[in-house]
């Protein structure tokens, strides 16, 4: 078995290797380089034989043999060095491979004839001179023909062969003792010879491998690549593609050239998620991208920007008015109803447009505006759509304004409270104040609340403004009758800070106040933002004592919902249902229902808005008690317990 493994190693070794093209092309790439000198080794060493043995040998052997042989020899070493081989032609380089092998056999043959020849002319230097030309030959040819062992080792089996028999077969002891000695170096050749094409073998597999390896690894990156540029849930593009590819078309874009940004928000998501889970939020999305895909087409740029938020490319708009168009058959699409496992639900969706060039040349200008244009929308006209105009601008150079007089100004000054007193009409005692915050800033003059509270929640500084505020309401009621509470508003980041919590309660104690006596009041909002943190900052709230007040119930999209899973000490039913409850049934229906579950649930409920006494008198027939407005009283700085009575007198 291992005498048959050897010489099947040996018949692999003179194969042309057919089945490895890498392989074959490498060793046609390497004997491209190295048989031009192998051509110039046998021509030395051939004059140099030829020359010790001048006058000696015929002149026909040592004159013009070796003419013929170095013309051989030249022939060949220039047909090879301008001899441009195509390694990529697979089927050429099994050519040239062949006709080495053909070639290698009859110059060794050749050459082994003369030096053959020779060796019976001269002395015994003479004849020494033909076995070192002999062995440093075939090591020269082998060295020359290693990355081809069918070709070298047919060199080792005809020059070493030929002399071992010639030299083996004389009556010379030192002959026969030289051809043993060539016969064990022929097998010595021979095993470098395969040992040494097993690494170079081994090494253009490896190195095929790691070509292999290496463009599986570009695949897997440029696959990675588009993967990081798509949102996983929907499909659609991502923020980072979205922008990148803006920032490319505006980069582009040529002289005349207009096309639009879109920003798309979902009303609505964030009680969906909460009520019917995250499979059902994911499905909602998955199932938005569906319909904004079919009416935008495949080749508008339409991305998931994060959340609910989708934004949209579109070049090639005919007008203003088309592309209000097309926005209302957007918003409209997403208006109807989804169906999710089984539960049909209903969100709306708000749209806000922003144009190139008319209002901007930058990418971050277009996203901005665009955003501002939903934004808009979101607060003034719900479920539109609404392009940015000259009047936005306005707009936001106002609130750009107010941004930078929030960073300027002395807050801690400029900042007051004025109250405003909730009305018990069953006692006719005032039952509690409701903290509003002012701003007088020294360069813009007095600045709405309702104007600077947004501007400082959507820039960060809101959390500030509610520390200034609280500490300047702990100072205040320091003087109060200890029975008089109050309601604080919180913002809806100020309720999702654990932090802004837990700095609340060690105010109201380092100042000495009853928990008892402080009512925060939240908003909707403040759940859509992150339900669990605010959850988790109301039981916090809750079990330190203080009071919990849900502000302007009625007008979200869940308010039963977090009535039933939150505790609330108060409900504040917004004035838009107040308003218009003397001359609508309707209004005072829905109030009457909420004054009742008020009392079920054992919580106070402050009907807010109260502008004349026919919605008082309708509001008490509903069974209301405690009411605020401007009916009973405006808001001021002055702490005033006036009596209903005291102020019917005044």
């Amino acid at each position: 078995m291992a005498a048959g493994g050897f010489w099947q190693g040996i018949a692999d070794t003179l194969k042309i290797r057919t089945d490895k093209p890498k392989l074959v092309r490498a060793q046609v790439s390497a004997l491209s380089r190295q048989i031009p000198v192998l051509y110039m080794l046998l021509l030395a060493n051939a004059v140099a034989l030829a020359y010790t043995h001048y006058g000696s040998a015929p002149d026909w052997m040592t004159v013009y043999g070796v003419i013929v042989l170095g013309v051989i020899c030249v022939v060949r070493a220039v047909s090879w060095n301008r001899a441009k081989v195509d390694i990529d032609d697979f089927g050429m380089c099994v050519k040239h491979l062949r006709r080495i092998r053909i070639l290698a056999v009859l110059i060794s043959v050749l050459f082994t004839l003369w030096a053959v020849t020779m060796f019976e002319y001269g002395d015994a230097y003479q004849r020494g001179h033909v076995a070192y030309f002999i062995s440093i030959t075939v090591v020269g040819c082998i060295f020359c023909l290693i990355n081809f062992p069918s070709a070298a080792m047919l060199v080792v089996g005809i020059v070493l062969g030929s002399f071992v028999l010639f030299f083996g077969t004389s009556d010379n002891e030192v002959y026969v003792a030289i051809a043993v000695n060539m016969a064990l170096v022929s097998l010595m050749i021979i095993q470098i010879i395969r040992s040494y094409y097993a690494n170079f073998a081994g090494l253009i597999e490896t190195q095929d491998d790691l070509e292999v390896q290496h463009q599986e690894i570009m695949e897997l990156s440029r696959a990675n690549e588009a993967l990081a540029l798509i949102d996983p849930l929907t499909g659609l593009s991502n923020r980072r593609a979205f922008f990148a590819i803006l920032e490319d078309v505006v980069d582009a874009a040529q002289e005349h050239e207009t096309f639009a940004v879109a920003m798309i928000d979902l009303d609505g998501f964030k009680p969906v998620n909460d009520v019917h889970g995250h499979p059902a939020g994911d499905e909602l999305l998955q199932q938005a991208g569906e319909r904004l895909r079919t009416i935008l087409g495949p080749d508008t740029l339409l991305a998931r920007l994060g959340g609910d938020e989708f934004g949209v490319l579109l070049r090639g708009y005919e007008s203003a008015m088309a592309l209000m168009a097309l926005g209302k058959k957007l918003c409209d699409d997403l208006n109807r109803p989804f169906m999710l496992n089984g539960v049909t639900v209903q969100v709306s969706a708000s749209l806000g447009f922003a144009t190139y060039p008319a209002v901007s040349r930058t990418p971050n200008g277009l996203f901005e505006r665009a955003d501002f244009a939903l934004y808009h929308a979101k607060n003034n006209a719900r479920g539109e759509a609404v392009l940015f105009a000259a009047r936005h601008e306005t707009l936001i150079r106002h609130d750009s304004r107010i941004e930078q007089a929030l960073r300027k100004a002395d807050l801690s000054s400029e900042l007051k409270l004025h109250y405003q007193p909730v009305f018990d009409l069953g006692t006719g005692k005032v039952n509690s104040l409701e903290a509003l915050a002012r701003w007088d800033n020294v360069q813009m003059g007095p600045i709405s609340p309702g104007t600077f509270f947004p501007v400082a929640e959507k820039t960060g500084q809101v959390g500030f403004l509610t520390r200034v505020l609280f500490e300047k309401l702990m100072i205040d009621m320091a003087d109060w009758p200890e029975e008089l509470s109050v309601s604080f508003n919180l913002s809806a980041r100020d309720i999702v800070l654990s932090d802004t919590v837990e700095w609340l309660i060690e105010e109201i104690r380092g100042h000495g106040i009853d928990p008892g006596r402080v009512t925060f009041e939240v908003t909707e909002t403040a759940f859509l933002r992150d339900f669990d943190a605010a959850r988790a900052s109301i039981g916090y709230l809750r079990d330190h004592g203080a009071r919990i007040a849900l502000d302007d119930f009625g007008i979200g999209y869940s308010s039963l919902r977090y009535v039933h899973e939150l505790e609330f000490d108060v409900l504040k039913v917004d004035r838009s249902f107040v308003a218009p409850l003397v001359h609508n049934e309707r209004s005072r229906r829905i109030v009457k229902t909420v004054i009742d579950m008020c009392q079920n649930l054992g919580i106070d409920c402050v009907l807010e808005g109260i502008e004349n006494a026919n919605q008082r008198d309708v509001l008490i027939d509903l069974g209301g008690q405690l009411m605020q407005g401007y009916f009973f009283a405006r808001p001021g700085r002055a702490i005033r317990l006036d009596t209903l009575e005291d102020l019917h007198t005044q």
